[in-house]
């Protein structure tokens, strides 16, 4: 199989030839056959290899045996809270804040 890529005078030529072909079909627009140059590539390379694009890719998450995504347990720990509602999540102070007069006792303690 060629390498859609490598340069060599057969693949030169059907760039060319494509180019050319594109833009008689396109009314022979005023930039001329180099103006269809990279379209032309494209298409040779798809030509020379056409199933380049089809190898397959493992997926990213493991497929349950009806299709569905199998995520790891793991994430769910990372989560944080959910907020809008009070859940076990939510009735935790984040900082310990004392009672107002806790915090007036340690300013005239101090």
């Amino acid at each position: 199989m060629d390498n859609p890529l490598e340069d060599s005078p057969k693949r030169d030529a059907q760039i060319k030839a494509k180019a050319r072909e594109m833009w008689i079909a396109d009314g022979k627009p005023t930039c001329g056959p180099e103006g269809y140059m990279e379209a032309a590539t494209d298409l040779v390379g798809m030509t020379i290899n056409p199933d380049a694009g089809e190898i397959p890719v493992e997926p990213e998450v493991p497929i349950g045996p009806e299709g569905e995504p199998i995520e790891d347990a793991r994430i769910q720990e990372n989560l944080g809270n959910l907020g809008g509602s009070m859940d076990e999540q939510d009735d935790r102070q984040e900082v310990p804040f004392g009672t107002r007069e806790e915090e007036a006792k340690a300013l005239r303690d101090s």
